[in-house]
């Protein structure tokens, strides 16, 4: 199961709330292990939720389009009870008569059906929480919403309802990974390596960088997973005015591979919703003596500061730390090396701290079972950039690195 289950009764509980709703696609899917292709739209309004009560002799309810129960039967929910809803009058088209049946499918859905499906249809995803909220007694209840929209409509429906923002709660229980999530982090990270491994004997003076990552794109998805970003694909390294820069994240692909080249890869990824997110740094040639002596340099401050990444530490402490370890390098301008510290997961970027938290840096305390991205990255042009990147699991004694590839410059032949 995906879902932390008894740290979210722990954070409702120290939260005051008495059930979460989950409607924004990545909770949905946290909690319940539901995902329809519908949820891959990008649209802004809930298709589906889950009301999870914080009492755990209660049951949970997962609200679900009515046409998408038969996906349930591909990808099953652990959640015993079901309300259906309308969407986009496929009911309607469904409930239609005609004498021919579509077995074993058919056979099937009926039967999970007549298992799970509890009330009756309801209209649309407002009306289906409310009914859900109702069914588990929770009318009057404090519920903590990752919707606001969907919260303030559901009030319409149940005016004693009291609800709150749960998007900090959400963040907070889904930091501490569980086996399922860490298994496809896991998986994720190996795939994402084993994609660049594949691109390297491809980057040869000329060749045009599209076909690059157009390669790359295509191995991760012949494997199950999909690019962030897919248009670009490898997402640093551009050209502008005829020049290249190696950490510009413009669109531009159709430059060509060229001798001393400094090419940075920054690969972005997801594998069953998971995310990846690694930098490497690879030289198109032999590097210079004093490029290749930042870059061993750097090596080393990044190997130095990986005891900082310990379980009850916060992340603004292991910045101080690493910080003082990055601006005392022997290497130019040692300010332009970038420390950040972030969990991934369903996002690429979690930060659970609290809204909002792509601002000024705020910190969280690192746990057993939090992954993170520790990202070392010297942006200083000097000479040239140079980035390392990984994802690691925090333990109870240190940090596992999810990466086996070398944490040094690659100079290709």
């Amino acid at each position: 199961m995906l879902l932390n289950h008894s740290r979210a009764l722990a954070k409702m509980e120290a939260a005051g709330l008495d059930a979460l709703v989950a409607a924004i696609p990545r909770n949905v899917y946290y909690t319940s292990g539901f995902w329809n292709r519908n949820m891959e739209w990008g649209s802004p309004e809930a298709q589906a939720a889950v009301v999870l009560p914080r009492d755990p002799s209660i049951a949970p309810i997962l609200v679900v389009p009515e046409f998408a129960i038969a996906g349930l039967l591909e990808t099953p929910t652990w959640i015993p009870r079901l309300r259906v809803t309308e969407f986009l009058n496929t009911s309607a088209l469904a409930r239609e008569p005609e004498p021919v049946r579509l077995d074993p499918l058919q056979a099937d859905v009926e039967a999970l059906y007549a298992e799970k499906v509890t009330g009756d249809l309801c209209s649309d995803i407002v009306r289906g929480t409310a009914a859900a909220l109702a069914d588990l007694g929770l009318t009057g209840a404090r519920v903590g919403f990752d919707d606001l929209r969907l919260a303030i409509n559901v009030q319409r429906e149940l005016t004693d309802l009291r609800w709150s923002d749960a998007h900090d709660v959400w963040l907070d229980i889904r930091k501490v990974k569980t086996a399922q999530e860490i298994a496809f982090l896991r998986h994720g990270a190996q795939l994402n390596e084993q994609a660049l491994a594949e691109i390297m004997p491809m980057i040869r003076p000329g060749r045009v960088w599209n076909e690059v990552a157009g390669r790359f794109r295509q191995f991760l998805q012949e494997r199950g997973a999909n690019v962030i970003a897919a248009q670009k694909a490898l997402q640093f390294g551009a050209e502008y005015g005829g020049e290249y820069f190696p950490d510009l994240m413009f669109a531009d692909n159709d430059w060509k591979v060229r001798e001393n080249q400094t090419i940075i890869f920054e690969s972005w990824g997801t594998y069953s919703n998971y995310a990846f997110d690694m930098s490497r740094t690879v030289h198109v040639g032999p590097a210079s003596a004093e490029y290749r002596r930042i870059c061993q340099a750097i090596d080393v401050g990044q190997r130095e500061a990986l005891p900082f990444l310990k379980a009850g530490s916060t992340t603004h402490e292991a910045w101080r730390a690493i910080s003082q370890i990055a601006w005392s390098l022997d290497i130019p301008t040692p300010r332009k090396l970038l420390v950040f510290v972030h969990s991934i997961g369903l996002d690429i970027i979690e930060l659970p701290s609290s809204y909002p938290a792509f601002g000024r840096l705020k910190d969280f305390v690192l746990e057993p079972g939090t992954v993170i991205n520790f990202e070392f990255l010297y942006f200083g042009h000097s000479v040239a950039p140079y980035h390392l990147e990984s994802s690691y699991l925090i333990g109870e004694h240190g940090a596992e690195c999810l990466h086996t590839m070398p944490h040094q410059l690659f100079e290709l032949e």
